[in-house]
């Protein structure tokens, strides 16, 4: 089943040095970042910089998107750790050496076109770069690799539910991944 795949930690760094070699590497890096932080490719595709940038140019860390990005039509907050902020201020500081860039410049735009990349682009685009390494993932497996990994590191799962904007605590438990790692964790907290 697509996207079942448990990719480790080296694994995700080769795919990231591979990403280097591409056209449009940085685009497609930051993309798969944010992807990693649980966001659904409708969420990062139309992403603009009033979006991630306060008004006076600081990357924010929480962001809230209207339900024009977001699946359901709902409005959807999403959290980046500090590593992500600091990679998407040198992603638009990169894009401001690239064109001019106002608050309603898209992060993600086509070379060929200018313009957003279409969601369907942006999915022949990852599943390349997982084919690559044999892997059978789609645009969402770093979303299912977060709730993986937040679950495995010991969040509770209503956490990660508000975490990824699941209306229903049921389709966070569908994501989840049971791993090796997990369940040699469980097992150290019994004290007997």
């Amino acid at each position: 089943m697509i996207n079942r795949a448990i990719i480790d930690d080296k694994k995700i760094k080769q795919i990231f040095q591979y990403i280097d070699t591409l056209p449009n590497s940085k685009q497609i890096k930051m993309m798969f970042r944010l992807s990693f932080m649980g966001l659904r490719c409708i969420n990062f595709c139309y992403l603009q910089v009033s979006d991630v940038c306060n008004d006076d140019g600081t990357i924010k860390s929480i962001i809230e998107l209207s339900a024009d990005k977001n699946k359901g039509k709902r409005k959807a907050k999403y959290y980046f750790n500090t590593s992500t902020v600091k990679e998407l201020k040198k992603y638009i500081e990169w894009l401001r050496t690239q064109k001019k860039v106002d608050s309603d410049t898209y992060l993600f735009t086509s070379p060929k076109t200018r313009k957003p990349y279409l969601r369907n682009s942006i999915s022949r685009i990852f599943s390349h770069i997982y084919n690559t390494f044999g892997l059978q993932c789609s645009t969402h497996y770093g979303r299912r690799y977060f709730i993986t990994e937040t679950l495995t590191s010991g969040v509770d799962i209503a956490t990660v539910r508000t975490l990824v904007n699941h209306s229903n605590i049921q389709t966070t438990a569908n994501y989840y991944n049971t791993n090796e790692k997990l369940l040699s964790n469980v097992v150290e907290k019994i004290k007997i």
